[in-house]
């Protein structure tokens, strides 16, 4: 008899237990949560947007001989300032010579002849031996502008393919960049075609010096859009005076397309979902949250741009997020 009596005691409790678990899940489900709440607001605010981009020199230039021959002597180094008209390269002129030789014996051929043809007639036909000759002299003018190779620019030497006694064949000896002024290239959305104009100034920073701001002006706009990306591509030029803007530093952009209302909520209203860069809210409507993906703008003190997500009038969720779940009951407490 007692065995069954304590049996029988053991049902009842795990049955009563069970039952006491049920009834806490239905009171937590059914929990009402306190928040506070703060409507979505229209603000005109600077529409400023960021764009990352890479420093480019404003003018760069291939130093190539046309002719291929042996280099005879180069004459800067990586790295090296050059002025425009420099020298920077000596080729070997052995056909130079060759050439020369070959204009001294055209000539004479050519003196020999006018001193046997002294009439009129002749000397106002062209002979074969005066158009060789007068060949010869521009191939000569061609090979003397390919010995002395000249930068066509000033700038900087940033490229250097061979040592004194290669053969170029037609690959760049050397390449110079001009650094004073740089371009900065960056794609803008379709949307702001018709805001941005040349001349417009923007605003840039690099990593490589941290927080220093650098200004420059739009120098050229792109008059296609790429259909792939909906943007069009935009040149923003910076004088670089003290060239420490150098080709291929990172940095980013900062442009100012003019004031436009937008939409404006509380930072606290901000919900950063775990694992992701996700950002939501939760707006509450007839005492009910809503948990919706935003895409936050610029920050301004203690609240955020909203460009999608959340509409004008709008309530959002302030305090007592870490409670709620989409759907959830809440009282609006003030």
């Amino acid at each position: 008899m007692k065995r069954i009596f304590y049996l029988v005691m053991a049902i009842s409790l795990i049955t009563m237990t069970a039952c006491t678990k049920k009834d806490n899940k239905a009171t937590t489900k059914d929990e009402v949560v306190k928040v506070k709440i703060e409507p979505a607001i229209s603000q005109e605010i600077d529409q400023i947007y960021e764009y990352t981009t890479t420093v480019d020199a404003a003018v760069k230039n291939y130093i190539t001989s046309a002719g291929g021959t042996r280099i005879e002597k180069i004459w800067v180094e990586v790295g090296q300032r050059v002025g425009k008209g420099q020298k920077l390269v000596t080729m070997e002129n052995t056909n130079l010579a060759t050439a020369k030789a070959q204009q001294a014996n055209l000539r004479n051929e050519v003196d020999r002849m006018e001193a046997l043809y002294k009439s009129v007639v002749f000397l106002n036909t062209t002979w074969p031996i005066k158009t060789q000759y007068d060949v010869s002299k521009r191939n000569i003018e061609n090979l003397e502008s390919n010995i002395t190779l000249t930068s066509p620019i000033s700038g900087v030497i940033t490229l250097r393919n061979f040592d004194n006694g290669d053969v170029s064949g037609a690959q760049p000896i050397l390449q110079v960049m001009q650094i004073s002024p740089v371009k900065l290239k960056f794609n803008i959305n379709e949307t702001f075609y018709n805001m941005v104009k040349l001349g417009l100034g923007v605003k840039a920073k690099v990593d490589v010096f941290g927080d220093e701001e650098f200004s420059g002006k739009i120098s050229l706009i792109a008059p296609t859009i790429d259909p792939a990306t909906r943007t069009f591509m935009v040149e923003a030029q910076f004088t670089n005076g003290n060239q420490k803007l150098r080709p291929g530093m990172f940095g980013r952009v900062e442009i100012n397309l003019g004031r436009a209302n937008k939409v404006i909520v509380s930072d606290k209203a901000i919900v950063k979902q775990s694992g992701t860069n996700n950002k939501f809210v939760y707006i509450e409507k007839g005492g009910v949250v809503i948990y919706r993906q935003v895409q936050l703008g610029r920050r301004l003190d203690d609240k955020y741009e909203i460009l999608t997500g959340v509409n004008v009038g709008e309530n959002v969720v302030v305090t007592g997020q870490s409670r709620l779940l989409d759907g959830k009951k809440v009282i609006v407490v003030k």
